[in-house]
């Protein structure tokens, strides 16, 4: 399928580079100037409203994305035919890459975003020759690797005050690799999302944030966000074995 939105015009997007998260970390972070106009003239920019499908499980895999804002859940259909939540993805991160020739997953945006297509087999022949893009796609594949892995330990053997403080402490790491302060979280997911992600019913995921907020761990100052109180106390949280 191939996304619908609003394509952003060319001087929009130029202005956009210049403070854009993936120059932070994302696929142009570390580029020279040669490799990130090559980039940018391979690009577009797209703003999509929430619940948009940035790409579906089996479809034809002809580009790779960066979120610019706004975050995204990755998805994948189980043998029965429902849907479980895999990951998150957020400002920065690059989604869709991928060896295959169709996607492995679908791309759901969570909020209202802006991405950055680029064409895959444009990127593929750009990389042969830029050396620089070529070095950066397998640093992202890295990166990508241990985001996985931190997401899996979120899912360990917990109990669910265990997991949704994992969940919490692994998205106070994403935003300080955007440069946000640590305590200052952006929850564009819903209650059901989370829930579905770590394997919780939405009733344990509202009875826990209920429980931090008595406690004094965090604060919801409006809807949407979270500011987090008390760090070792959610490490601590996170640390522990337990069932749910």
């Amino acid at each position: 399928m191939d996304i619908s939105g609003a394509i952003l015009p060319r001087h929009t997007g130029a202005a956009l580079c210049g403070n854009c998260s993936g120059a932070l970390r994302g696929l142009c972070h570390g580029l020279d100037d040669l490799d990130q106009a090559s980039l940018f003239a391979a690009s577009s920019l797209v703003r999509l409203p929430a619940r948009s499908a940035v790409f579906r499980e089996g479809d034809r895999a002809g580009a790779v994305f960066t979120l610019v804002d706004g975050a995204a859940k990755l998805l994948r259909t189980l043998p029965d035919g429902r849907q479980q939540i895999i990951g998150f993805r957020f400002a920065g991160d690059l989604i869709g890459f991928t060896a295959r020739d169709r996607y492995p997953c679908d791309a759901e945006l969570v909020c209202d975003a802006t991405v950055c297509r680029v064409d895959r087999a444009r990127l593929e022949a750009m990389s042969r020759h830029c050396t620089g893009i070529t070095h950066r796609l397998l640093e992202l594949c890295a990166e990508d690797l241990a985001a996985a892995q931190e997401q899996l330990a979120a899912m360990a053997p917990r109990s669910a005050e265990g997991r949704v403080a994992a969940f919490l402490l692994m998205l106070r790491d994403a935003a300080v690799r955007n440069g946000a302060l640590p305590a200052e979280l952006s929850l564009p997911m819903t209650r059901a999302d989370i829930g579905d992600y770590l394997g919780l019913t939405i009733e344990s995921v509202s009875r826990v944030f209920a429980a931090f907020r008595r406690g004094g761990l965090l604060r919801e100052p409006e809807r949407g966000q979270v500011r987090l109180l008390d760090m070792p106390g959610l490490e601590a949280l996170a640390g522990a074995e337990g069932t749910h």
